[in-house]
């Protein structure tokens, strides 16, 4: 049970930074969260203290906030890479058996449905592995280099957008050589610029930094997860339960199997 619970826990915080906002969530400078935002930066900290304090995990077994944007990031990336993968795949797998059955002589008609549901399974299963590991791993090497140049340098800037896109461009297009690989960066540099660009605005509209928004994202997830504990806490303890004690309040006559035997 515990497995399932951490499980659950696991996917929504890829997917969701939080799930039931309250006080402290509205993103705000004089609030909690911003507050313990400020205290928690050390003005005397160098660049690879910043990266060591990255990577590290905190007295309640949770990762830095760093590091939970950039899983998220990938996690996402490649829940959208499965499903253009599976979508493609599948539809070019029953586009090929509708073609190369045309002539086929099938048992019945259900047998026939039975082969082109497990042709279309099967093709959907390997066309979204085949792109959500891409996508995925191209969506965390992407944010994986953005926030260590930004940790490194205790600002965010257009310089590693600019960096991560070529390095992630080039890396992509390793297979095809150099040339690839430098067409690659060409393009993957320009994208991030762009990308760049359009975060730096959006943040520079809003007030904020990137490094307050991956906080911001940290608090709100431990937040949830406090309360998801809390919430199964008071359902274990409680001998009576609510839907128990609504049940019982309109069905007022005791059941009992005692005439069955």
């Amino acid at each position: 049970m515990s497995f399932l619970r951490k499980g659950h826990r696991f996917l929504m915080a890829g997917i969701l930074p939080n799930i039931a906002p309250g006080g402290a969530d509205v993103v705000d400078k004089e609030n909690k969260t911003y507050q313990s935002y400020l205290a928690s930066k050390k003005p005397e900290e160098t660049g690879m203290e910043r990266l060591k304090h990255m990577f590290s995990i905190d007295e309640f077994g949770s990762i830095s906030s760093e590091l939970n944007s950039i899983y998220q990031g990938g996690f996402l990336g490649f829940l959208i890479g499965a499903i253009y993968g599976g979508v493609t795949q599948s539809r070019t797998g029953y586009m090929n058996f509708m073609e190369n059955n045309q002539a086929t002589a099938f048992k019945s008609h259900f047998d026939a449905k039975k082969k082109l549901q497990d042709q279309f399974t099967v093709n959907f299963a390997k066309g979204g592995f085949k792109w959500g590991w891409r996508v995925g791993l191209f969506t965390t090497s992407y944010f994986g280099i953005i926030t260590c140049v930004s940790v490194y340098r205790g600002k965010s800037s257009i310089y590693e957008y600019l960096a991560a896109g070529t390095l992630t461009g080039s890396l992509y297009k390793m297979n095809l050589g150099l040339r690839g690989m430098a067409a690659g960066g060409i393009i993957g540099g320009f994208l991030g610029g762009v990308a760049g660009v359009a975060s730096l605005l959006l943040m520079k509209a809003s007030g904020t930094s990137m490094e307050e928004v991956r906080y911001w994202q940290y608090k709100w997830r431990l937040d949830r997860d406090d309360n998801i504990q809390q919430a199964f806490k008071k359902l274990t303890e409680d001998e009576n339960p609510e839907l128990f004690k609504a049940h019982d309040g309109k069905v007022t006559e005791q059941v009992s199997l005692d005439s069955v035997k």
